[in-house]
């Protein structure tokens, strides 16, 4: 059995004053890492099974209070041998 894995990086653009939250909602999100940020922008890594867990993290991140845009700069996709897993 296999198993895919997707990687994509987003750059989400926020509100001054929502930052703080923003930031902490991201990094309570299952497979989120922020690895980058200032006052109006984030650099968000997202990890999933699928195609439909990324949209579903995006669609998450864009529908967050404060956040302006989120938009897709990278993703890749592998699939994973059961000893990869």
């Amino acid at each position: 059995m296999s198993n895919e894995l997707h990687v994509t990086s987003l750059i989400v653009q926020v509100l001054p004053e929502k930052m703080s939250e923003v930031r902490g909602q991201i990094m309570a999100m299952a497979g989120a890492e922020l690895s980058v940020n200032n006052e109006v922008k984030l650099v968000v890594v997202l990890e999933g099974n699928s195609q439909k867990d990324i949209l579903a993290g995006i669609e998450a991140i864009n529908g967050l209070p404060g956040v302006m845009s989120a938009t897709m700069v990278y993703h890749q996709s592998e699939v994973l041998e059961e000893d990869e897993q």
